[in-house]
């Protein structure tokens, strides 16, 4: 079969969560282990059932997904042939919304912080809706891979506690995240949907010990992602109500399992479990269930709150003419599949009409994006403006979202410069803060009265200026005293040693200090931008920073352009590789980050969608196979640092496009695919485990977890 009839064909089998092994389910990138995630079921309405005993033969042969097998009879068959790399940028549309990529957060981590808050709210808004969350009395948790081995210091286990007792990633206190976290280990008590919204529910407290319910698989992976967790929760005679798999794919996108629910009906016939034997059988041959994890192109909690055409993968077309089956969990009675369609809100009917709900400029790579720029006279921006009306925004409220994104950006930069001098960033490394030093070292001679009262005229907007984090005398009292130049070396020598000096350069000083107070903020636990990760979450908000400071004679114009452009381009790098560390180290943060500021600042100094493009190439092509080895599993070192670079290479690639000839050749989307290959041949040592490079390189001998024996 040609490699575009595989992916294109291979997605139309649904098999029920359970019965396909995970061992059975390639890994790779998440743009293609996503596609495999089992579908949720609803053995009551027979909706969405198996399709391997009731599909037309020409269908169950169109449906046939067998990358391995391919692969064995054609070993030159080229990178998509391979099991694991399949892409749904191949053939679906890569528009996101700009407010899901660019969404609010607390640090350290999106994929290890935001997500498994957003993760515990899924969980609870779904046993909710399937009339569950009263009868829970006891949940255990399980984290995997990547997650387990850097949660502890990327403070995964109070988000997610936080997140199952239904507080909001985007507006919980973040002061009273640690406090809670020590009360539930020192209470013993977790408060399942705590949070919800009035009229939602009530929430129920059950009892939970913290050492023997909240367990980290250190030496396993789930077969989807390396940042799983597994959430289960049992009645008062200890039977398991119901469990589910999700999945923290970077950037603060939560890949939702199948709630699997023990049902009171009776046991499988025999019928029934010949139909799953096939289905083992055929999963086993190399089919795959379908691509009905677009959840991860989404953050809504509840499904039903999405975009249409993102509820539904765009090639979806749910059939009900299946026979109804069931499967059955170890140590259970039976289990019902729910059908998350339906359990969202939708039926599998309104699902299947969602398809026509598609943005207004629907594009699936950097070229497709140019196309369209030229066919219609829009700017990028503009093209992404009129996507999010298509969306259901109207344009008062894209401009509040975009304002409110920029301002949380802002006063992350603020909270950053504004620190105390020489405080310690929370975690074993005891890493001091360097952006209050560095800022006031930019601002000396300033005076502080004429800032703050520039500042106090603009208080609610989010490009008034930082304020000095000191008074004038109190600099004068902290500032160096200055003595005779030191100097390392012999004077008598016939090589004279040089005086310590230090050479300025404005520009790369302020980008600098603005993206550190934005990663400091971030490692403190404050609150950021996901943009589009945490890791990498001062790139951005640096460069906008600057080019609204330095640059912009315009800051109503810019600042849209500069957001929006910056979203296209990391829709391109969701959709065609990669925005978690986890499977692509830190060129999927850092160097996506890096690629989207280079662009968007491209596009506020007036470039063509072709200068713009090059730029975005410019900033992923020297990030290609950067590492994510974080010393300590904590989101500081080389974080914060390499933040700051990030944003220097943003600049330096746009002025390298801004000043060539426009005759490149790489372009955006060879690069997108080079990325992709990168991070499919790193080894997992380097995706956000500290388990090599730096993190066992530097002899500080902090133990980032215990290895299974």
């Amino acid at each position: 079969m040609q490699r575009a009839g595989v992916r294109q064909l291979g997605r139309n089998l649904l098999l029920a969560r359970g019965v396909a092994p995970v061992s059975s389910v390639p890994v790779g990138s998440v743009a293609s282990t996503a596609r495999y995630i089992s579908t949720a079921v609803n053995a009551k309405t027979g909706t969405g059932l198996w399709k391997a005993a009731a599909s037309p033969p020409a269908l169950r042969q169109s449906r046939l997904l067998s990358n391995t097998a391919a692969a064995a009879s054609n070993p030159d068959a080229g990178e998509e042939g391979q099991t694991g790399t399949y892409s749904e940028a191949d053939h679906e549309h890569a528009v996101i919304s700009t407010f899901d990529l660019f969404s609010i957060g607390i640090g350290p981590s999106s994929s290890h912080t935001v997500g498994p808050m957003r993760a515990g709210n899924i969980f609870i808004t779904d046993l909710l809706e399937a009339g569950l969350l009263e009868q829970v009395h006891k949940i255990h948790i399980t984290l995997y891979g990547s997650l387990a081995l850097t949660g502890e210091g990327h403070m995964t286990p109070s988000a997610l506690l936080l997140g199952l007792e239904s507080a909001d990633v985007e507006t919980v206190d973040t002061s009273y995240v640690p406090d809670r976290f020590e009360q539930i280990k020192r209470e013993k008590k977790l408060f399942l949907g705590q949070g919800l919204p009035e009229g939602k529910g009530r929430g129920k407290e059950v009892n939970f010990d913290y050492d023997q319910d909240f367990k980290w698989q250190w030496g396993k992976k789930l077969a989807l992602h390396s940042n799983g967790m597994r959430l289960t929760v049992f009645d008062q005679d200890g039977n398991m109500l119901a469990t589910n798999e999700l999945f923290s794919v970077g950037g603060g996108f939560v890949v939702n399992g199948a709630l699997s629910t023990a049902a009171s009906q009776a046991s499988l016939s025999k019928s029934q479990e010949g139909a799953l034997a096939t289905a083992a059988d055929t999963e086993g041959a190399g089919r795959h269930p379908a691509d009905l994890a677009e959840n991860m192109y989404y953050k809504e909690i509840r499904r039903s709150d999405a975009a249409g055409d993102r509820r539904t993968g765009a090639e979806i077309k749910p059939s009900t003419d299946s026979q109804q089956t069931s499967a059955t969990l170890p140590g259970s009675t039976e289990l019902e599949l729910v059908d998350t369609a339906s359990a969202g809100g939708i039926s599998m009917d309104e699902a299947s009409t969602s398809h026509a709900q598609q943005p207004r400029y629907p594009f699936r790579d950097a070229s497709s994006l140019l196309a369209l720029c030229h066919k219609h006279n829009l700017t990028i921006a503009q093209l992404v403006y009129e996507n999010e009306k298509s969306h259901g925004y109207t344009d008062e409220e894209i401009f509040d979202k975009v304002w409110r994104i920029w301002e949380v950006m802002d006063n992350s930069i603020l909270e950053g410069v504004q620190a105390p001098l020489d405080s310690t960033l929370p975690g074993s490394l005891k890493l001091h803060r360097r952006a209050p030093a560095l800022y006031n070292r930019l601002t000396r001679g300033l005076y502080t009265t004429h800032t703050q009262a520039s500042s106090s005229a603009n208080s609610n907007s989010p490009l008034s200026a930082p304020k000095p984090a000191s008074s004038a005398l109190a600099r004068r009292d902290n500032s160096n005293k200055r003595g005779p130049p030191r100097i390392h070396g012999s004077i008598s020598h016939a090589v004279l040693p040089s005086p310590l000096r230090r050479t300025t350069f404005p520009a790369m000083d302020h980008l600098s200090v603005y993206a550190i107070a934005v990663n400091e903020t971030n490692a403190a636990g404050g609150r950021i931008v996901t943009a589009p990760t945490n890791g990498a979450a001062g790139i951005i908000p640096a460069v906008l920073k600057y080019t609204v400071e330095f640059i912009s004679d315009n800051p109503e114009r810019d600042v849209p352009t500069f957001l929006l452009t910056a979203a296209a381009i990391g829709m391109l790098y969701k959709r065609g590789a990669t925005i978690s560390a986890a499977e692509g180290g830190c060129m999927a943060e850092v160097g996506v980050a890096c690629s989207m500021a280079a662009g968007a600042f491209a596009a506020c100094m007036g470039a063509s969608p072709e200068i713009i493009e090059q730029a975005a190439e410019i900033g992923i092509e020297h990030n290609l196979g950067l590492t994510c080895d974080p010393i300590g599993g904590l989101v500081q070192a080389p974080c914060i640092e390499r933040n700051a670079l990030g944003a220097i290479k943003a600049i330096s690639s746009a002025n390298l496009a801004l000043s060539s000839s426009g005759t490149q050749k790489v372009r955006l989307d060879d690069a997108i695919r080079a990325m992709r290959l990168t991070a499919k041949g790193m080894r997992n040592e380097f995706k956000e485990t500290s388990l090599s490079g730096l993190a066992t390189s530097v002899p500080l001998h902090i133990p980032v977890s215990v290895p299974d024996c």
